[in-house]
């Protein structure tokens, strides 16, 4: 019986092939047939051609025969990128198939899980559509978003052949693109108007999927350690019992199952690079993980062609930050610490996009997004993949991977830090003063948030006012990251890193000591992740309270706080900072310190007193004895408390902090600024 004419469907009108490589157009038909195949080009102008014109009209023809299985594969010259559209025709017997609107340019493959495939409708560009969506020449090969169909409603345990529902749509499709990728999309587009040429890119991102379901069997077969995590995990599956769970979500976690459905068809297409997001499944195995990306992008790159000799670029994205709910509050940076670390031992020329930057928010992704492992600002990652793919693929002056601390230097008692690359030049986000993120220890190893001062955008200079022999540093390194804000001009974020990986105490972002900030981006109850956003950082206890930030009339950083109050009955006025959310990791553990200071400016010149109390575990309060008297006095006045009363359990069990003013004349005004707990002296 005669068989039909057959390609893969991703061989389609409206495809983008990738510039500068023979395409190979793998397909089916009779045993031994001819197919016979032609590409003619058109202006994409419309403007009339001279029949003498080369370049336009029929500018290719074909053949080559079926073997005795009825495989075929024709090859295409390598053409350069342009605007101009090509018909492509190819025929077999009576049979013909028409292609139309076909583009060269650069392609793309994105993969991953749910902060790949998050589409644009979930993300805060879903009111900006209309400006995103008139991009043309960007094209969206999409598939079946797990890879089934009514037809293929089970994952095979051999690689297929073709995609499963695969269809290019257009970047001006404004209701289609809605529907793809905002990270994929958002790199294509900044992709193509840099350099003005066609631009495809292939979306297979699945939610919830682990890194074995993209390697191959084979590769899985070969790996002992890769073979025996997924045993542990209880999802290794040999062909004889495959597919024995009906979840089908459960089973495109078995090894291999994403890569036969969704990678597996794609061999031999020429591509550019990879753009990859994943390891929210993943995060807790960071030693497992590193071996696995290995092995990924190396099937990857057997499997495609490299456009480039060096093989495939390969892009990927850090983890952003979220309250995970484990009880060690450094698991998401150690994992994202491996992911910068084994950038260096990937067979391909890659880069790596730390995301604690844009704010991790997610409350305008729709309900079946909303999530604090979704964050909904999506565009500026694409985006940044995108300048990051300028400088290591295209040879453009920028920057060909995020700015890392290269060298670290001892000047007296701080430590001078020298990043590359650094392009234009680092800065602060967002035009703060204060630079955050840092932390440094002594020899005691126990690690204090430092201050840091970027010296003319190439250097950081990072101290603490008792660390006398600074040993090492770290940068972003917590799960919380997100108020770290070195970036480059570009805003790529610096890389987060530790300098060494002795037993340490890590310090934990304490925001509110700062008083610049009436609310932080907190999760009050593991239970309730969907509470995770902004909350008050400060409260009132007793007394009524009016908190403003004041960046005028400052100690330190880019703010204080100008407080105007009213006292209760017994002329008290008691407020404190927010610190037992559950994201803050309470209770904490005071014992390293014995004082608390803190500044004061007595705006109203009454005279008034100032005490500290403390809420432990199990409710029970330790109020300290001392009694500071706040002087009338038009200038900032620093008060200290010692917190030597205390036993070390009480210290280790910390989960409030208010402090208690008494004003005889009920109401009045204060500024607070610079709350800092200090260590005994050193003798």
């Amino acid at each position: 019986m005669a068989q039909n004419l057959w390609l893969p469907s991703y061989f389609s009108s409206g495809m983008v092939l990738q510039q500068q490589m023979p395409v190979y157009l793998h397909g089916r038909f009779r045993p031994k047939q001819t197919i016979f195949c032609k590409l003619e080009r058109q202006p994409f102008d419309d403007r009339p051609v001279s029949p003498l014109d080369k370049d336009y009209g029929l500018i290719h023809e074909g053949s080559v025969e079926a073997d005795d299985r009825g495989a075929f594969c024709l090859e295409l010259p390598a053409f350069e990128a342009s605007l101009d559209p090509f018909t492509l025709t190819i025929q077999g017997g009576r049979q013909t198939r028409v292609f139309e609107d076909v583009l060269f340019g650069e392609v793309w493959l994105s993969g991953g899980q749910s902060n790949m495939a998050m589409p644009l409708r979930a993300t805060r560009a879903k009111d900006n559509l209309e400006t995103l969506a008139n991009v043309p020449y960007v094209r969206v090969l999409t598939q079946a978003a797990d890879g089934l169909s009514r037809k293929t409603k089970t994952y095979e345990y051999q690689p297929l052949s073709d995609l499963v529902s695969a269809k290019w749509i257009y970047g001006d499709q404004q209701d289609a693109v809605s529907q793809v990728s905002a990270v994929a999309f958002s790199f294509a587009r900044a992709l193509h108007i840099e350099l003005k040429i066609p631009v495809g890119v292939i979306e297979s991102a699945v939610g919830g999927s682990l890194i074995q379901s993209w390697i191959s069997r084979d590769s899985i077969e070969s790996s002992q350690a890769i073979k025996t995590h997924i045993e542990k995990g209880g999802f290794y599956r040999s062909q004889a019992d495959w597919n024995m769970n009906s979840d089908p979500e459960w089973n495109a976690k078995q090894p291999a199952a994403l890569y036969n459905h969704k990678i597996a068809p794609l061999k031999d297409l020429a591509l550019r690079g990879l753009l990859w997001y994943q390891g929210e499944s993943d995060f807790t195995s960071p030693d497992y993980y590193r071996e696995a990306l290995k092995i990924l992008t190396r099937d990857w790159q057997s499997l495609l062609r490299p456009a480039s000799d060096q093989g495939l670029q390969f892009l990927y994205v850090q983890l952003a930050p979220w309250y995970s709910g484990q009880r060690d509050p450094f698991k998401l940076s150690e994992f994202n610490e491996m992911l910068s670390a084994v950038r260096r031992q990937l067979p391909c020329p890659s880069a790596l996009l730390p995301s604690y930057q844009p704010l991790p928010t997610f409350d305008q992704a729709p309900e079946d997004w909303r999530h604090p492992v979704h964050p909904d600002n999506k565009v500026p990652i694409g985006e940044r993949l995108q300048a990051l793919a300028l400088g290591l693929c295209y040879e453009r002056k920028r920057l060909s991977q995020a700015p890392e601390c290269i060298e670290i230097e001892q000047v007296g008692n701080k430590l001078m830090l020298s990043f590359e690359p650094v392009g234009e030049g680092l800065r602060v986000v967002s035009g703060a003063q204060r630079l955050r993120g840092f932390a440094i220890c002594g020899p005691d190893r126990l690690f204090l948030e430092a201050q840091a001062k970027l010296l003319y955008g190439v250097r950081v200079l990072v101290w603490h006012e008792q660390i006398d022999k600074p040993e090492a540093v770290t940068y972003a390194f917590n799960d919380l990251n997100q108020d770290a804000n070195l970036v480059s001009q570009e805003l790529i974020p610096v890389m987060p890193f530790r300098s060494d990986l002795k037993p340490s105490r890590y310090a934990l972002p304490a925001e509110w000591t700062h008083c610049e900030a009436l609310s932080i981006w907190a999760c009050p109850k593991l239970e309730n992740p969907l509470e995770t956003g902004w909350h008050p950082a400060w409260q009132t206890f007793k007394g009524k309270s009016n908190f403003k930030v004041e960046p005028a009339n400052k100690t330190e950083g880019d703010a204080s706080f100008h407080i105007t109050y009213q006292t209760d009955e017994d002329h008290l006025f008691e407020f404190g900072p927010v610190i037992n959310y559950d994201s803050c990791y309470p209770p904490s553990d005071w014992q390293p310190f014995d004082t608390l200071s803190l500044d004061v400016f007595n705006a109203d010149q009454q005279m008034k007193s100032l005490s500290l109390s403390l809420l432990l575990t199990g409710d029970e309060s330790a109020v300290l004895p001392e009694k500071k008297i706040v002087i009338a006095a038009l200038r900032w006045q620093t008060i200290k408390f010692k917190l030597t009363t205390l036993t070390p359990e009480q210290k280790s069990s910390i989960k409030g902090v208010s402090f208690m003013l008494e004003d005889r004349k009920n109401k009045g005004e204060i500024y607070l600024d610079h709350i800092r707990l200090a260590r005994p002296e050193s003798k």
